[in-house]
């Protein structure tokens, strides 16, 4: 990391434009949701952590074929991600302007 990155455990919801070299602890699959409006998005859940924290991740939409070489264990780093709180947890999201590649440990 970089001195101007976070650490997870330094996280706070509406942190924007954030870049992590974190493994991924656990991937779950797709899941679909609806919102109030009825448009409905894919989501991939899982966690990831650093030295310091594990957190919550979730890969928007079009973004999730990013992650399809990435699997648990994975050293990967995510680019302009954003922090949000979903029901009280902490929460990494992947969205349309972000970028995640697996890397080297």
């Amino acid at each position: 990391m970089t001195p101007d990155t976070p650490r997870l455990s330094e996280l706070r919801p509406g942190m924007e434009h954030l870049t992590f070299r974190v493994k991924v602890t656990k991937k779950v699959g797709v899941r679909k949701v609806k919102t109030y409006s009825g448009v409905e998005h894919s989501i991939l859940e899982g966690e990831i952590s650093d030295n310091t924290s594990s957190i919550s991740f979730a890969v928007w939409n079009e973004k999730i074929d990013s992650f399809n070489n990435i699997e648990a264990g994975d050293s990967v780093e995510i680019t302009d991600c954003f922090v949000t709180s979903f029901k009280g947890i902490l929460q990494v999201n992947v969205g349309r302007d972000s970028e995640a590649k697996k890397i080297e440990a």
